[in-house]
């Protein structure tokens, strides 16, 4: 009972459960949902959320935000787009594609850190850059088709599943081992958690931040290889709209917005929750203009749980010092009251 009601109270677990039930009700109401082929369909659209996700948690666990992960998407697609069709190599294109991911980030990374340019600030601004380059570069129109070499990549197929989900699930899976095991990567954690603190204890806060913020980039450039090898084109609305949906799937798995909380687990649950809730308006016959409402109204709900639970877990910390305090006072009081002869028989 004891480890059922620890597992409950994790993010994760809850948001999971909840996808169940709502996965099951919705299938008592029309059974096609449920069906293998539509969920396998749900978890291949939420990929790109879940790539986006998990880049924007390594910034929100070190307290910060990046609004511009959509933009860098896009940005990262065309620059794939082009590539391709200039015919170079399709490794070399998706290569092409992460370092222009990687790039954005660390012009982003580099006015938050180093600059101390507000995250939000920092973040709007490259986001505005690349929304204007991305026509510059295309000359104004969409770029129509890519090689069929670069499809293949989302048409493959491993074990009976498309082999994005199994890529993707692995990204998640060693993402998570690294920020558990590897001690350079769980600096994310203290610096979110408190920086000052942090940077007496010798951890490099600049740096840390930086990286997030190139982590971040680059998880935008391997969403932009999903983006546009599984649409087959690239509008120059590439990306738009999913900086929130990214913290919202982040948040929503268990990454504190107070930053020094949470796991790339985090942003493939949520992901996969916020596609479902969007594909379930759809077998619901919910018209489409009401996604954005829906999506807005779960992040300010998640936001406002967040807090909750954040503010009772500080007032749970402040009752433990409190309680540390009064006992350690306790005793000071009762080792001072001992005899003499107490005193000289605990000195030997």
């Amino acid at each position: 009972m004891k480890f059922l009601m620890k597992l409950l109270k994790r993010r994760e677990v809850v948001v999971v459960l909840l996808l169940a039930i709502v996965v099951a009700v919705v299938g008592a109401i029309n059974p096609v949902f449920v069906r293998p082929a539509t969920l396998i369909d749900i978890v291949t659209s939420a990929l790109i959320l879940i790539l986006l996700g998990v880049g924007e948690s390594f910034v929100i666990i070190t307290r910060g935000i990046d609004v511009s992960v959509g933009a860098v998407m896009g940005f990262a697609a065309v620059c794939l787009g082009l590539a391709a069709n200039a015919g170079l190599s399709v490794p070399l294109s998706f290569g092409i594609a992460v370092l222009a991911g990687l790039v954005a980030g660390a012009i982003s990374g580099a006015g938050v850190a180093f600059f101390k340019v507000p995250p939000i600030i920092m973040t709007l601004g490259t986001m505005g850059v690349l929304r204007g380059l991305m026509p510059v570069m295309t000359g104004g129109s969409w770029i129509d088709a890519v090689p069929q070499t670069v499809k293949n990549f989302a048409a493959a197929r491993f074990l009976g599943l498309p082999a994005t989900i199994w890529i993707t699930l692995a990204i998640v899976i060693v993402t998570t081992i690294v920020l558990r095991r590897v001690r350079v990567a769980r600096y994310f954690y203290p610096v979110g958690d408190n920086e000052e603190g942090a940077f007496l204890l010798g951890i490099p806060v600049a740096a840390t931040k930086f990286a997030a913020y190139v982590i971040s980039g680059g998880f935008a450039g391997i969403a932009a290889i999903f983006f546009v090898s599984q649409l087959s084109f690239v509008p120059m609305q590439a990306g738009s709209g999913q900086e929130m949906r990214a913290v919202a799937a982040s948040v929503l798995g268990g990454v504190s917005l107070a930053g020094g909380l949470g796991t790339p687990i985090a942003p493939l649950v949520g992901g996969v929750f916020l596609t479902a809730i969007d594909s379930i308006l759809v077998f619901l016959k919910v018209p489409a203009f009401w996604n954005d409402a829906v999506a807005g109204a779960i992040l300010l709900a998640v936001v406002l749980f967040d807090y909750k639970i954040r503010t009772m877990m500080e007032n749970e910390k402040k009752k433990a010092r409190m309680l540390g305090r009064a006992s350690g006072g306790l005793s000071g009081g009762l080792a001072s009251g001992r005899k003499p002869a107490d005193a000289q028989e605990g000195l030997r």
